[in-house]
């Protein structure tokens, strides 16, 4: 395969892979509806008052709050491009707790302007309802969960335990078009919205990527191993030369003061100064550059479309950070 073969199979690939990357972000995006569940806060209210508190008791229907009482402080957001009215609702959203939790107390803390939604909660699973949830808006709740005790294998409900349940907790529904209830928490999205600071060295190194995968068209297939001579002129007086290899086997010859220049061959060069030149082959370099280039171009395009995701995102990020 010969180097122009190779750098225009390649410019190819960069361009199917930039082509497909530019569908599948074209697919993801379309009209169809998302909901984000967003936990802003887990924790345990024996751990996080009561018990760094000397002379704080707190009672929850008449009994003496512990550590397996946790309060959850979290929102469901419309943040995909279409309305979601309740026709488009077969069976209500849901969230369940694993087995050794139930609910105990749900409320509706804060909602979007005109969103009427109501809630039904058993030990196990609360459904929600609403008649429109329209794009970006949200409503919040808090709910205290209660772990149930196993008196042959105590839990230690710790913020690691806390982490796990937070995982174990599932969402479902019967949504029209709805594929799945994405989960977050305020960690993530803060630290997914720091990508967005690396936008400029990304764009920088794609740039960087294409300038290298371009000069591989301008690098000669061969150039001379030493390029820098001392010949004697007309008047038999030394001339620093300078020699620079051009296409079909030829060289130039220019004077360091610029007073002198020539094209010769290789072989012309060699016959009339008596200088042995040494041609190396670039091939292999230029593959190395290409390759390096292509990797470049790559992985700053997978970032730059990363940050696409977060920016399409911003707004609902922006609205989910302002409920707190």
């Amino acid at each position: 395969m010969t180097l122009n073969m190779f750098l225009g199979l390649l410019g190819i690939i960069i361009t199917i892979i930039i082509g497909v990357t530019g569908i599948i972000y074209a697919y993801r995006i379309r009209n169809i509806p998302k909901i984000t569940f967003l936990e802003q806060d887990f924790f345990s209210l024996f751990e996080s008052i009561i018990k760094y508190m000397d002379g704080i008791n707190i009672t929850f229907e008449n009994i003496q709050v512990g550590p397996s009482l946790l309060m959850l402080k979290a929102s469901f957001i419309n943040n995909g491009t279409i309305d979601i009215d309740s026709s488009m609702v077969h069976e209500p959203l849901k969230i369940k707790l694993p087995e050794d939790c139930k609910w105990k107390r749900i409320k509706i803390t804060k909602t979007s302007p005109n969103v009427n939604v109501n809630f039904k909660m058993s030990n196990a699973i609360t459904e929600f309802n609403w008649d429109l949830l329209k794009r970006n808006e949200y409503f919040s709740f808090d709910a205290l969960i209660e772990v149930i005790d196993n008196p042959k294998e105590p839990i230690d409900i710790d913020n690691e335990y806390i982490g796990i349940l937070s995982e174990r907790i599932s969402i479902s529904h019967r949504i029209t078009n709805l594929e799945k209830t994405n989960k977050e928490n305020l960690y993530s999205i803060m630290r997914s919205k720091r990508l967005k600071k690396l936008m400029f060295p990304l764009t920088s190194l794609l740039i960087l990527g294409f300038v290298l995968l371009i000069s591989t068209f301008v690098i000669p297939d061969q150039s001379l191993k030493d390029t820098h001579y001392i010949i004697k002129d007309l008047n038999n007086n030394k001339m620093e030369i300078k020699l620079i290899y051009l296409k079909n086997d030829n060289i130039r010859i220019k004077s360091i003061d610029n007073k002198y220049k020539e094209v010769l061959t290789v072989d012309e060069f060699v016959k009339k100064y008596n200088i042995p030149l040494k041609v190396v082959n670039n091939t292999m370099f230029i593959y190395i550059v290409s390759i390096f280039a292509s990797l470049v171009i790559l992985m700053s395009i997978s970032g730059i479309i990363s940050y696409l995701f977060i920016k399409r995102k911003e707004n609902s990020i922006k609205t989910l950070l302002d409920i707190k």
